[in-house]
């Protein structure tokens, strides 16, 4: 998974709960550094994508990533938008610039594991369902 948060907190948290599950992750601090890291070769399953970060926000680092997958024949890779912008409007802008879900902030176990299952299709090893 490549995680790309500006916020240190919580990227502290989304580590720990993706670890939780077993997966492996990878840091991006702004949108920036989350394009620059799939552009040199990092092939994550998925990313989830925080929307307000400096340098170069969640929307356009999509936009910037969906360009390169175009331009240089990448399979389309999973980005969740992160947010705590839980409105409709918010959810169509991320689908408008190209991300394919998003999870609202704080995130909870239970939703992320829904939008991992749904988009790996199970092919990180997520352990069953507990309550």
């Amino acid at each position: 998974m490549l995680v790309v948060e500006d916020n240190s907190v919580n990227r502290m948290v989304i580590t720990a709960l993706l670890k939780k599950l077993g997966l492996a992750v990878t840091l991006a601090e702004d949108g920036q550094q989350g394009v620059d890291a799939i552009k040199e070769g990092a092939a994550p399953d998925l990313v989830l994508m925080d929307i307000h970060m400096p340098v170069l926000d969640g929307y356009a680092a999509t936009k910037r990533i969906r360009q390169w997958e175009a331009a240089n024949g990448k399979p389309r890779l999973p980005i969740v938008a992160l947010t705590a912008d839980a409105f409709e409007e918010d959810h169509q802008h991320c689908l408008e610039a190209g991300m394919d879900d998003y999870l609202t902030k704080p995130i909870a176990m239970k939703a992320l594991k829904t939008v991992l299952e749904k988009w790996l299709n199970n092919a990180a090893g997520l352990p069953p369902e507990t309550n």
